[in-house]
């Protein structure tokens, strides 16, 4: 059976004799390359036709979502992953939109490369934990924007506690005593809460919590 032939692109030497090492003793894989910027890269897929490349995304000359995108355009059968040290949205979108299959964080166990690299090598797609924990959340709140009725809906329990502080009267610095927060928290709530109701002055919010029953009106 062939070998899983693996390509380590990164600009620092110390990574990627780490990474080689990683697949020392794992017969089912080899390293035939590395290289230390976008442009090397491309061209040494080109030569060595490897079956996967672990791609960093900051590197000289082209960057590594570049040569990624210009590596899947060219050469299809070459799966990347990339390592990174970016955990922002982002990155993550813009690595699977030039066609990564896996994206893996720096500083994550070195294991976990190994189990990206399996799974990819298989044709699945990997992404550290905190991205995937990340991701989920973010799709969940969609879901629960898409199911929501009515504006009140999508106010948090926060914001709904400082709905009513504000309905009874309070002012930014009182509640911000009360709930252990600074007044700029509050005010930064205080214009979330006017967005998601979509209104645009206090008196507009003190007839949404009497609506909903917030505030005693006898």
């Amino acid at each position: 059976m062939d070998r899983i032939k693996i390509l380590i692109a990164d600009d620092h030497p110390v990574l990627r004799e780490g990474i080689k090492s990683l697949f020392a003793n794992h017969s089912k894989y080899v390293v035939v390359g590395e290289t230390e910027d976008g442009f090397k890269t491309i061209e040494k897929v080109s030569h060595i036709r490897p079956d996967i490349v672990i791609m960093d995304i900051t590197m000289p000359n082209l960057d590594g979502l570049l040569a990624t995108s210009r590596i899947i355009e060219d050469f299809p059968e070459v799966k990347v992953i990339v390592l990174s040290m970016h955990h922002e949205h982002h990155y993550v979108t813009e690595a699977f939109r030039a066609g990564a299959m896996g994206y893996v964080l720096k500083g994550s166990d070195p294991q976990e490369i190994l189990i990206a690299v399996e799974k990819v090598a298989s044709g699945r797609r990997y992404v550290s934990q905190p991205i995937a924990d990340e991701m989920l959340s973010e799709y969940v709140d969609v879901i629960k924007r898409e199911r929501c009725t009515e504006p009140f809906d999508l106010l948090s329990h926060r914001e709904r506690e400082i709905l009513r502080l504000i309905a009874d009267g309070a002012t930014s610095k009182e509640i911000a005593q009360k709930l252990f927060i600074s007044v700029s928290t509050v005010k930064s709530h205080r214009i979330n809460i006017m967005r998601k109701l979509k209104v645009s002055d206090t008196a507009s919010l003190i007839k949404v919590a009497i609506k909903k029953g917030m505030v005693r009106t006898d």
